[in-house]
């Protein structure tokens, strides 16, 4: 009996430690095999080849489904919104407006026409890889005239850092009517900040060519003279170069990099007619020129104030002129950047030149005139342009047809904005018109705002805008809005000349993009032909810059329109800035060129 008792006892106390101490030791086993095939797994996983625990199970064996844990929904991918091809529709047809067409391919009439390439146009952000502000308004879209953000924006101050004298004038093609002087319409500089190889084989003075990161500025100016300017500190780069005719426009930079200006005449001058040049950024030389007194031209004036646009793929370039010729053709530029030479051989020399039946009816009291003032937009395989006749064309580059036609009723000096919203798929042009055609009997007229629907010609608003007037000063909308972005994204900016709102004769206006309501307007000093400029911090916050013709340069709040600063500057803005990082540049018809810091 007592033997049993103590194997009774012995069993009782044992066989729980055993089970207990079996039960650890399997997991711990379980643990450590576990970890380890963790770490063979992802071995395996790197290698392409299964890791432990498929090689013992199977490769198909699933993984244990953890419970108590929300399945993880990866965040949708955004999706551009597909965009149609532009069309026309009711009352945008070409023939609604009696567009009458005639071409020319290498000096032969021609029925149609097909690009010899295919002429697809980059986004803006893609237009150029160089650094700074290469054409008017910045890119193909006319979108966006600075380059960089102004940083850290503390003060809220304009710091006027220099001041250039650029004296002399030439005369005007009609020598009893004066000549041409200082910085005019629409007169913007040029920004880049020039790679090294580049930089090296340019003719820059010797200290200039070894300054790193040196930020040029290119001018072409109304006294015929070319100015190049360091940004930084506003003294020459390399000596100027004489045009021989007066630049009223805006130039252009290739947007490959390669060192050629395009840059046209504004008026013909005792140089003789005026003409569109090519000009070599190596040596200052005219390498290339059209558009002098073409024959093809139906309207008989020659003026080249838009600014030239590159497609950088094909080496073309496509260029509507005020001769009411447009003309597109291939560059066959040869550059060797070690041998320090550029040339262009252009060929498949195309022409377009067109009438309308508002054109015809007035040619018998000279009004309605053909010709293209405005810079055009250039969007996939289109071009958006309006004339001196009250008209907005979309034309496919590839074929020169006419997409769609656009009533805007008066002379349209102002250069057209492009906005693509890819999640809606909208894509808008905002424009404003001259006070020309539509004057009244009192000298006075109202002068809209209009966002058209860049697919279809359609209005989608236009603002009623402000009654202007017209004497010695054009009056209206001379300037090309500001678009604004980041935290600004859903306002536009334009200002008004000569209007009867103000006895100092200027405005400046935010709308609304969606519905063209006026968000907040703002008195200037005087009337303004210069283009508002949008410059942004950080954060994303705009400072809309503005000038008018008494010399002041406004700092404005673009959210609210606070004033924050003003500074007095000499002479009449009638050109439009540009801007590299926290930096302004601008000229005067006082035949000055400053360069301000936004603080």
């Amino acid at each position: 009996m007592r033997r049993r008792r103590r194997l009774r006892r012995r069993r009782r106390r044992v066989t729980p430690k055993f089970f207990i101490i079996l039960i650890l030791f399997i997991l711990i086993l379980l643990l450590a095999i576990w970890g380890i095939s963790a770490l063979l797994q992802k071995d395996g996983d790197a290698e392409g080849k299964p890791g432990l625990i498929e090689s013992i199970f199977g490769e198909n064996t699933p993984e244990p489904t953890p419970t108590n844990v929300p399945a993880l929904t990866p965040d949708p991918t955004p999706t551009a919104v597909p965009i149609p091809s532009p069309t026309s529709t009711a009352g945008t047809a070409a023939a609604d407006f009696g567009l009458q067409s005639e071409m020319q391919l290498d000096g032969a009439s021609v029925a149609n026409y097909r690009a010899p390439v295919d002429l697809t146009y980059p986004d803006a952000e893609d237009y150029t890889a160089l650094e700074g502000v290469i054409t008017f308004r910045g890119n193909n879209y006319r979108d966006d005239p600075t380059y960089g953000t102004a940083g850290t924006v503390t003060e809220k101050k304009l710091e006027l850092v220099w001041a250039n004298e650029i004296p002399g004038s030439i005369a005007k093609g009609n020598p009893s009517d004066g000549t041409w002087f200082g910085v005019g319409w629409t007169g913007q500089p040029l920004i880049v900040r020039w790679p090294e190889k580049t930089r090296r084989i340019m003719n820059l003075y010797e200290e200039k060519k070894n300054k790193d990161g040196l930020v040029e500025i290119i001018y072409a100016t109304e006294n015929s003279y070319i100015y190049f300017i360091d940004l930084e500190d506003g003294t020459a780069t390399r000596d100027r170069v004489n045009g021989k005719w007066t630049y009223k426009g805006s130039g252009s930079l290739d947007p490959r990099g390669y060192p050629l200006l395009y840059v046209g005449a504004g008026d013909e001058g005792p140089n003789g007619p005026a003409e569109n040049q090519i000009i070599s950024l190596i040596d200052g030389r005219k390498i290339y020129s059209y558009g002098a007194e073409d024959p093809f031209s139906l309207r008989g004036f020659f003026a080249f104030d838009p600014a030239t646009i590159v497609h950088a793929a094909t080496d073309t370039v496509t260029y509507a002129s005020e001769a009411g010729i447009v003309y597109q053709f291939k560059l066959n530029t040869t550059y060797d950047a070690a041998a320090g030479t550029i040339s262009v051989n252009p060929s498949d020399v195309f022409k377009w030149r067109y009438t309308t039946q508002r054109s015809r009816d007035g040619e018998a009291d000279n009004t309605y005139w053909l010709g293209f003032e405005s810079s055009p937009i250039f969007w996939k395989n289109y071009m958006y342009v309006t004339d001196n006749g009250g008209n907005l064309f979309c034309f496919d580059v590839n074929t020169m047809e006419v997409v769609w036609m656009q009533d805007v009723l008066d002379d349209t000096n102002c250069t057209p904005v492009f906005d693509l919203n890819e999640e809606t798929g909208e894509a808008s042009i905002y424009l404003g018109t001259s006070l020309h055609w539509t004057v009244d009997g009192d000298n006075t007229g109202i002068i809209p705002f209009w966002r058209i629907d860049a697919l279809t010609g359609e209005v989608v608003w236009k603002a009623e805008g402000y009654r202007c007037t017209r004497s010695n000063v054009s009056g209206g909308i001379q300037d090309t809005a500001a678009l604004g972005k980041n935290n600004l994204s859903d306002l536009v900016y334009i200002a008004y000349a000569m209007t009867t709102e103000t006895e100092t004769r200027g405005l400046l206006v935010a709308y609304n993009k969606a519905d063209g309501r006026e968000v907040w307007k703002k008195n200037l000093g005087a009337y303004a032909w210069s283009s508002p400029l949008i410059l942004y911090d950080d954060k994303g916050d705009g400072y809309v810059v503005q000038c008018d013709a008494a010399g002041h340069m406004y700092l404005f709040d673009g959210r609210t329109g606070e004033t924050l600063d003003r500074l007095d500057l000499e002479g009449n803005f009638e050109a439009s800035p540009a801007a590299f990082d926290n930096m302004i540049v601008i000229g005067t018809r006082a035949s000055k060129i400053y360069g301000v810091k936004l603080k």
